[in-house]
């Protein structure tokens, strides 16, 4: 057989030097060629399978490329080896919770992240991923002890991870009808971190459905002061609770003074066009929403908002060309849209 095919068999099998193959697996693996990596690490364990770490790495490699059960079982195996130590013992059983997580066994991921916490109460990695799996159980109550020794564990203030689990158990407790535990909660929530916004938009929540718009209206004017990014959860409420404490008169001069502090604040100018907009104001509406779009041409909800006030106005061809603006727009940012959804969109 010529001396060309030999050689290009021995570099498609790979390097024969392990340390030029895990190299080689590490520059792959950088370069997204995991199924490279997957082959110069594999056969290398097929000559040597004394060598633990690199089952960790493919086992990494698996889960990187969705092949959780094989990435499951190789974890397996490693605690079942007798000749690994400690440390690996403990880095394949992280592994073991990774894998779990990632293919949605999230029972099962807690179980292990406790089991790995055991051996070490304060492993960061491990309180970290147990405290986002409790959040996104709907569990927050179980996460706040582990922030806690998560926040010890890095020298981080515990304060305002501790504000939004309260704020998420508020939620919680409002959603199942048990308003007093709510406020009870967004009060610890608030102690801990007065600038928690996301709690000041449920007490606003709170305040309002016990029948007390002035409370409501005091918590949720407290959001854009805060984080003006947070402002478009409760512009509309704001709105509610200003008509319920009788002052409906006071929302658009409300908006206009927070858009003189920030005039670019987008959300805020297409909260006052919809205000506009409902007390039949319609003209001031499309001037707002056009003075939003020039300081903000790629603004999807304005192009939106404004395609529907057009439509419900009778104004055909100017609705006709915001609805191709808002085309343009989709096609610049590489969405892939049907005519048919853009229409839906100013129905």
């Amino acid at each position: 057989m010529p001396g060309w095919w030999h050689a290009r068999r021995r570099a498609a099998a790979g390097p024969r030097d392990p340390e030029t193959a895990v190299r080689e697996a590490l520059v792959a693996a950088l370069d997204q060629d995991l199924e490279r990596a997957q082959t110069l690490l594999t056969s290398l364990l097929r000559a040597d399978s004394s060598e633990l770490q690199l089952y960790l790495a493919l086992a990494h490699l698996f889960r990187q490329r969705g092949e959780i059960g094989r990435a499951i079982h190789l974890h397996q195996n490693l605690l079942l080896r007798r000749d690994a130590t400690p440390e690996l013992r403990f880095e394949a059983m992280l592994g073991l919770a990774d894998d779990f997580r990632a293919g949605g066994f999230l029972r099962r991921a807690m179980a292990a992240y406790e089991e790995a916490l055991r051996e070490r109460p304060d492993h960061p990695r491990a309180l970290r991923a147990l405290v986002s799996l409790f959040v996104d159980a709907r569990e927050p109550r179980k996460a706040l002890p582990l922030a806690r020794r998560l926040a010890r564990a890095e020298g981080s203030e515990p304060r305002a991870i501790e504000a939004r689990l309260w704020s998420q158990v508020a939620e919680l407790e409002r959603l199942e009808g048990h308003g007093d535990a709510a406020r009870k909660a967004l009060r610890r929530a608030l102690r801990r971190d007065p600038r928690c916004a996301r709690a000041w938009v449920a007490l606003g929540e709170v305040e309002f459905e016990r029948g007390r718009p002035k409370r409501a209206l005091a918590a949720w004017q407290r959001v854009p002061e805060l984080d003006r990014r947070a402002g478009a959860r409760v512009y509309p409420h704001i709105g509610a609770a200003f008509a319920a404490a009788g002052r409906r008169d006071a929302f658009e001069p409300w908006l206009r003074s927070l858009l003189e502090a920030q005039p670019d604040d987008l959300e805020v100018r297409i909260a006052l066009a919809r205000a506009l907009e409902a007390r039949g104001a319609a003209e001031e509406a499309v001037l707002e929403l056009r003075n939003a779009l020039e300081r903000e041409p790629h603004a999807l909800v304005a192009h939106v908002v404004l395609g529907r006030l057009l439509h419900a106005e009778g104004r055909s061809a100017e609705a006709a060309k915001a609805h191709e603006e808002l085309l343009a727009v989709l096609e610049q940012r590489g969405d892939l849209v049907r005519d048919v959804d853009a229409d839906e969109a100013f129905a």
